[in-house]
């Protein structure tokens, strides 16, 4: 049989080559540290060495965990990367890549049930885990508002619109219209700084100003307008320039 018909991508029926006896140990090693110690106890490149270990059962995962660590620097960064570009990156090909996929979209999917039952006001720092992890590592600029019935507690979450690196649009129309629709008392806005700066921009205070000014004619308070970049959350309402 062919040895090169080994790579995911290729016929699923067909047999990959045998691993040897040292790497075999190697992955049982790396498998027994992490039972035995968690996850902590692995460094960047091994805890995706060991996640491929799964799709790859016969290849040595090192060097493709090295070179998506040395490309996109965090495991939650290559989590968050595009399908297309995880594929091919050390032979990965596409149901392999769909693994990160799926552990990025099964974060996303517990944290969204820990969060909606949880009350905001209360749990701040549970709101800028949920924000972050969805927004923070976006390449395009992406502006989420998250709905709150009379208790502070979410209704719903929703992405209001995407746009460019540097310029994503805010039609207060269709966040209203969203609010009145799910019978929101009250909503925060989010939106990510891909550049990485989170200060706001002058466009930042428009909008934030134009939306206060709606909502509270409506009696439906915006309560806070939240910055995301990778490495940090700012929240608006703590400038002093937010409308009283």
């Amino acid at each position: 049989m062919n040895g090169k018909r080994y790579a995911d991508s290729q016929n699923p029926y067909s047999l990959p080559p045998p691993a040897d006896q040292g790497q075999t140990g190697h992955r049982a090693r790396l498998l027994d540290r992490y039972i035995k110690a968690g996850v902590s106890s692995l460094g960047d490149y091994e805890i995706l060495e060991l996640l491929l270990t799964f799709a790859l059962p016969r290849r040595d995962t090192k060097p493709i965990a090295k070179a998506l660590i040395s490309r996109y620097g965090t495991v939650s960064a290559v989590v968050n990367a595009p399908l297309d570009e995880l594929c091919g990156m050390g032979g990965l090909g596409e149901r392999s890549a769909a693994l990160f996929m799926l552990v990025r979209d099964m974060i996303s999917q517990c944290l969204s049930e820990s969060f909606a039952k949880k009350p905001v006001i209360i749990h701040r720092l549970d709101l800028e885990e949920y924000l972050r992890f969805h927004l923070g590592h976006r390449r395009d600029e992406f502006i989420v508002a998250v709905f709150l019935d009379a208790g502070h507690s979410v209704i719903d979450t929703e992405i209001i619109a995407e746009g460019t690196v540097s310029r994503c649009a805010v039609y207060p129309r269709k966040i209203i219209d969203k609010a009145l629709r799910c019978g929101a008392a009250s909503f925060i806005l989010a939106h990510n700084h891909p550049a990485g700066s989170v200060y706001p921009s002058e466009e930042d205070w428009c909008t934030t100003e134009r939306l206060i000014s709606v909502a509270r004619y409506l009696d439906m308070p915006l309560l806070d307008h939240v910055i995301i970049s990778k490495d940090q959350v700012v929240s608006m309402k703590e400038f002093d320039r937010w409308p009283i």
